[in-house]
């Protein structure tokens, strides 16, 4: 039955690389913390207090499962438990596509770390992280099984230490550290950032000297110290555990290696690092081509514009490809007129068709379209705006990600360059996929593979800007940061969304600069436009008008002087981002990752390195005022600022006062920062190359 639960007991023999395991049926006690088995009381530790309520042990059920644990790479083990007689984990993930080829994938080397104790059971991986398996309540129940399993699910739980900091797990809008939450990593339409929902969870975390990589499209729960502040116990909704432990280094090494069994972000094209102009929506070419010509005639660098989901003729929850030359006529006349003020174009889409698209029937009859259970069409979970349902492409067949990418061939040929990937979290439970897989299974892996066919449209030539992840998501560039209201508290949960993610799936990203619902101040829109330029990537974006000239001619001023800085930080951007591609590195940086042994910087996530070597402080305040900021300076090195040349040393807090014009700036003393020239667009640079 789905409810039983069985926690690992004792191991009963020993059979080459795996361990044979006996797992012992568990109940958790109602309303009280606590483990109880059909075991005699004594055999379950339980103490002998006064004002115990009556317990006794009962029928004790017993299963068996395997555990292999070898070593992957120097500084990397695996850990599988399934349940024995059914097929082990595959080495390279089968046909997930979370993995990379590596060679170690396929290693039955014993791993050197592991240490296991037989019985009871017990585990640990040397000088890294122990199970939590020993922790009892009060009357000598445990709080959680070291590992454990059902039909259902596999557990795994480890011990926290005093003072470490659990970080990662996606892009999670609440802080950096997540000590003291219980998380459900499950890709949804957020509805915002404030919601508790993610778009981009990712079950990877950091934990003192160890990382921990959960390799499963399953939701997996993370409950980080919520029932203990010593347990981490992590659980994943499949029959099985698939878990890397890296080690060997700080966290910037620990990424490294990461990215080396789930991939690394190729460079984008130089252009993408220029300014995103966009807005929700451009809706027709006039619209569109005088937001063009604005940003030249006010000399505001602009690289891409995007149309959202307007060059649809069916244009509400629909992508069936078919242009618009009603609102948007001759587009291979408009993509040349652009293109002569030199701005790409990039293209809104998802993946659902609506039915009233005549696509629809036609998908489905050549099984492009998701079924549920009942061998009808699955509907998209997304809210409709006509109660019709929308069908979702099936991405787990390799005849319809070909189809779909066949699909784009008449936008490349018009002059796309880029694909606005939005959604892709709305995939239901009761689905089945083509390959045989469930929905609940899949959901996670939808956005993966939805974002990986769109890549494989524009990989010679631009990139993806997606909404919805999961572990990999980062070899498809580039993901932003959802639907932030405009307000202070959405600028602040996307700047945390932001690191959190940089943490898990480290890459290229981005948010909405003025943020997407709402109507921003003036003063708002500046601070976050301050942000935003000195971000990955630059797009501004939101269900108004975003360029700056609606916003005043003091916020014009200000968003011209920022938009030129970003232009002329274009060569250090470009080197920034191949260490992103070639190492595995975040291009936006935690304080945390850049100064690991610097005490003053665990935790801080109002602040960020942009590459290595600038220090950058978004003004979290909507007033047009003069803001006071608290600025933490990494130790080991002196910190000048950008807009005095004042040298300071680090190793401290300062606070500084910045009219709306500046932002707390920094650059390492020392580091080379390469400058250009303020250009309108990428084309006038010239010989600068990203590769």
């Amino acid at each position: 039955m789905a409810s039983e639960r069985f926690l690992v007991r004792r191991v009963l023999q020993r059979r080459g690389p795996d361990l044979v395991l006996e797992a012992i049926e568990y109940w958790p006690l109602p309303g009280i913390p606590g483990l109880l088995t059909g075991e005699p009381l004594q055999r379950q530790g339980i103490r002998d207090l006064p004002n115990l309520p009556p317990l006794s042990g009962g029928t004790v059920n017993t299963v068996r499962a395997r555990l292999r644990a070898t070593q992957v790479a120097a500084a990397v083990q695996r850990l599988r438990l399934w349940w024995d007689g059914a097929p082990m984990p595959p080495d390279d993930g089968g046909d997930l596509g979370i993995l990379v080829p590596h060679p170690g994938l396929a290693s039955v080397e014993p791993s050197p770390f592991f240490r296991c104790r037989d019985d009871p059971f017990g585990f640990a991986f040397r000088g890294l992280i122990a199970d939590g398996g020993g922790r009892r309540q009060v009357a000598g129940l445990p709080l959680a099984p070291a590992l454990g399993l059902g039909p259902d699910h596999a557990l795994i739980c480890f011990r926290l230490e005093p003072g470490v900091e659990v970080m990662g797990l996606g892009e999670q809008f609440s802080g950096l550290v997540h000590n003291g939450r219980r998380l459900e990593l499950r890709c949804q339409d957020a509805l915002g950032c404030g919601t508790g929902r993610v778009y981009k969870p990712v079950p990877i975390l950091h934990v003192g000297p160890a990382t921990l990589f959960l390799h499963t499209p399953a939701v997996v729960w993370a409950d980080v110290g919520a029932t203990d502040p010593s347990l981490l116990i992590l659980e994943v909704q499949e029959p099985q555990l698939d878990l890397f432990v890296i080690g060997g280094g700080d966290l910037k090494q620990r990424l490294r290696r990461y990215t080396e069994l789930t991939g690394r972000a190729p460079v984008p094209p130089l252009w993408a690092l220029g300014l995103w102009m966009s807005r929700c929506r451009y809706r027709s070419r006039t619209e569109l081509e005088e937001a063009a010509r604005g940003m030249r005639e006010h000399r505001v660098p602009c690289d891409v514009l995007n149309i959202d989901p307007d060059w649809l003729e069916l244009d509400r929850l629909n992508c069936d490809f078919r242009w618009s030359r009603r609102k948007f006529p001759d587009p291979e006349g408009m993509f040349r007129e652009l293109g002569r003020l030199g701005y790409r174009v990039a293209v809104w889409e998802l993946p659902y068709i609506d039915s009233a698209s005549p696509l629809y029937e036609q998908a489905a009859a050549d099984g492009h379209l998701v079924r549920s259970a009942d061998g009808n069409l699955a509907t998209a979970q997304a809210f409709s705006p006509d109660g019709r349902p929308r069908g979702l492409i099936d991405f787990s067949r390799p005849q319809t990600r070909a189809w779909w990418r066949e699909l784009h061939r008449e936008l490349l040929r018009m002059g796309v360059a880029a694909l606005t990937t939005d959604y892709g979290e709305g995939l239901p439970d009761d689905a089945v996929m083509a390959d045989g897989s469930g929905g609940r299974l899949w959901h996670n892996l939808y956005p993966l593979w939805y974002n990986r066919t769109a890549f494989e449209v524009v990989a010679d030539r631009g990139l993806v800007f997606g909404r919805s992840g999961w572990a990999g998501s980062q070899r498809y560039p580039a993901q932003w940061g959802g639907d932030a209201e405009a307000s202070v508290s959405g600028m602040t949960a996307s700047l945390r969304g932001g690191l959190s993610y940089a943490l898990s799936a480290p890459g290229f990203w981005s948010h909405d600069i003025g943020g997407f619902y709402g109507q921003p101040s003036p003063a708002l829109y500046v601070r976050w436009a301050q942000f935003g330029l000195l971000s990955p990537l630059a797009r501004a974006h939101g269900l108004g008008p975003r360029e700056p000239w609606h916003f005043g001619e003091r916020a014009l001023r200000i968003f011209r002087r920022f938009a030129e800085l970003r232009y002329r930080l274009l060569p250090y951007l470009a080197r920034a981002a191949r260490q992103t591609a070639t190492e595995g590195l975040p291009l936006l940086r935690p304080l945390t990752l850049e100064f690991p042994i610097d005490p003053g910087c665990r935790g801080v996530d109002l602040q960020y390195l942009l590459g290595p070597d600038l220090l950058v402080c978004p003004v979290l305040s909507e007033s047009a005022s003069p803001a006071e900021c608290s600025v933490y300076l990494p130790a080991g090195v002196d910190w000048v600022d950008w807009w005095s040349g004042q040298r300071l040393a680090g190793g401290r807090w300062v606070t500084v006062r910045v009219p709306l014009d500046r932002l707390p700036l920094y650059r390492r003393a020392g580091a080379e920062i390469e400058l250009g020239p303020a250009v309108q667009h990428t084309g006038q640079l010239g010989a600068l190359k990203m590769d």
